[in-house]
């Protein structure tokens, strides 16, 4: 009879099979659900300034002030600058030539820069990525730069007009300095 007795104890029910595989299937779904959302995690500011259907107007020029949600840690959290590009797959331009203008409080004169953001390679494909023939590539201006108080950035273009036709969006994004490694098991 003890026998008997100790095989039962050790072969568990129906029930509680049902309900660990609910539990094990519920931890998974969670954890993939979690792992999956961090594509975007240390984002503290992003901002898009839309151009028009036409191209980039004359005389276009947009300033961005990325203020950190936590404004207390202005001077101590390094970020990344980085600078995104939407555009149509109808756009002319190979490379888009941007001026950028950097201004803060402790300066007295701004800093500048100009970049080239890359939008087709030499076989006339997108480098960006995208769906519906609108694609978005990205910069990056600065690594482990530190916000200073008042700062701005001032995004212009040389071109005309005519010449930027399908370019859609320029935008600005601040990111925390080493959160941009992409766990996305989604490829997109």
């Amino acid at each position: 009879m003890n026998c008997i007795f100790s095989k039962t104890i050790s072969i568990p029910s129906a029930s509680v099979i049902r309900r660990g595989g609910w539990m094990l299937f519920s931890i998974v779904a969670f954890s993939f659900i979690s792992v999956s959302c961090l594509d975007n995690a240390g984002v503290e500011y992003s901002v898009f300034a839309e151009t028009g259907d036409n191209g980039i107007p004359e005389g276009w020029e947009y300033e961005f002030s990325p203020v950190p949600a936590d404004s207390a840690s202005l001077g101590s959290v390094p970020y990344d600058l980085i600078l995104v590009v939407r555009y149509a797959s109808s756009c002319k331009l190979k490379e888009l030539p941007l001026d950028i203008e950097e201004f803060s409080l402790s300066q007295e004169k701004p800093d500048s820069l100009k970049v080239n953001i890359g939008l087709f390679d030499n076989s006339d494909e997108p480098v960006g990525r995208g769906n519906y023939s609108i694609y978005e590539t990205s910069d990056t201006l600065r690594r482990g730069m530190t916000v200073p108080e008042g700062y701005t950035v001032s995004v212009s273009s040389p071109l005309s007009e005519k010449e930027t036709g399908g370019i859609r969006a320029i935008g600005i994004i601040l990111s925390r300095t080493g959160s941009s490694k992409r766990i996305n098991l989604f490829k997109l």
